[in-house]
């Protein structure tokens, strides 16, 4: 809808971007659009979590250009992503003065405590503003179990349901030049997002589909093989990790795309030990979803009683890849430099930081991360 035709209070609704930066097998974007209600489609950079330790600049990077992949996309369909920079609190409450929000739409985001805590000060908003917020199930990872007894059937159903085939009607776009003005992103930033190195994995949807594309089309035959090899494992693991982690392609779609790909019988252990990797990544997160406590504390909690001496020099230097084990250093700088190091690599960091340096583990937990 135009500029032209827009009234200040419209009835409207809002999908809401988060983890989930695609346009396919996407539900909230299903069912903004099934609703007789035109919609509003956006992303909040908010500068409270990205100041977090958890948060890089390389982070902001990959969900820029993913927004931009996906605006690149929708623009045919009269859509387009509104991009805010502000607490997402006063977001939301700018836009509900603006527009008359009848519901939000967004994923689950099994998320770090701050996160949590933005989306409960955004649901006491909601209700005062009588707006109604559905928050959809990721990639098999369920809100409210207490434990996982049932998890894997229930994950099973979730990757074996049809993927959802979205569309995208002009008529329900909402387009107003000049929303963002109020939470515009600042230029300063804005010139460091587009500078998106050229040794990062590029972003966005279309990039992660052909990633996996070509792992199952031979890149990835031997991935059973080689996947714990520091060199190997870069060419023959799927790659995908950041894409899965900011939702440029759901678990839904590897896990059936890798199913019927042509190759898949000729490579049945590389697709099997694949596949069951892609389970561990919901595993994982459900666990983490059923006990936040691991952000914070040991999973065992005997050794919360264990002391290190923490010595600040071994961290910097383990931070740098200069404590003169090659192994250490080289899997640090590469990580340092491209953004990705292997699973069994990044497990050898933190081993290393704490067996051998005598480091707590919260003191690399965000520089790893």
């Amino acid at each position: 809808m135009s500029a032209d035709g827009l009234t200040s209070r419209q009835n409207i609704n809002i999908v809401w971007l988060k983890r989930d930066l695609r346009t396919q097998d996407h539900e909230p974007l299903q069912l903004a659009e099934n609703s007789i209600l035109p919609y509003l489609i956006v992303y909040i950079f908010d500068p409270e979590l990205n100041g977090h330790p958890d948060t890089s600049l390389r982070h902001l990077q990959f969900v820029f250009h993913s927004l931009k992949d996906m605006d690149t996309t929708l623009d045919k369909s009269g859509h387009r992503i509104h991009q805010f920079y502000g607490n997402s609190f006063q977001v939301f409450q700018s836009l509900a003065e603006k527009f008359n929000i009848q519901h939000v739409y967004s994923y689950q985001e099994s998320g770090t405590m701050i996160t949590w805590r933005r989306d409960k000060a955004v649901a006491r908003l909601f209700h005062e503003k009588n707006i109604s917020w559905k928050e959809c199930t990721r990639d098999g990872v369920f809100r409210g179990i207490k434990d996982r007894t049932g998890w894997d059937r229930k994950f099973k159903a979730c990757v074996e349901r049809p993927v959802i085939r979205n569309e995208f009607s002009p008529e329900k776009a909402v387009v107003v030049q000049g929303i963002e003005e109020e939470f515009r992103i600042p230029d300063k930033l804005i010139s460091e997002l587009k500078n998106y190195p050229e040794q990062m994995l590029p972003a966005g949807e279309s990039r992660a589909h052909k990633l996996l594309d070509s792992f199952l089309s031979g890149r990835g035959r031997n991935y059973h093989k080689l996947l714990s090899k520091p060199g190997a494992s870069r060419k023959s693991c799927s790659r995908l990790s950041a894409h899965i982690a900011w939702g440029n392609i759901s678990l839904i779609q590897i896990y059936q795309i890798a199913r019927s790909h042509p190759n898949s019988p000729n490579q049945i252990m590389a697709v099997r030990a694949f596949l069951t990797r892609i389970k561990w990544n919901a595993h994982f997160i459900q666990k983490f979803e059923v006990d936040c406590t691991y952000e914070t504390d040991c999973i065992n909690k005997g050794y919360e009683s264990l002391e290190y001496v923490n010595n600040d020099g071994l961290l910097i230097a383990w931070k740098h890849g200069q404590t003169g084990y090659p192994l250490v250093d080289a899997c640090m700088r590469c990580l340092k430099e491209t953004g990705w190091i292997n699973f069994r690599m990044r497990a050898m960091l933190v081993s290393f930081l704490c067996h051998h340096l005598d480091q707590d583990w919260r003191r690399g937990v965000y520089h790893m991360a």
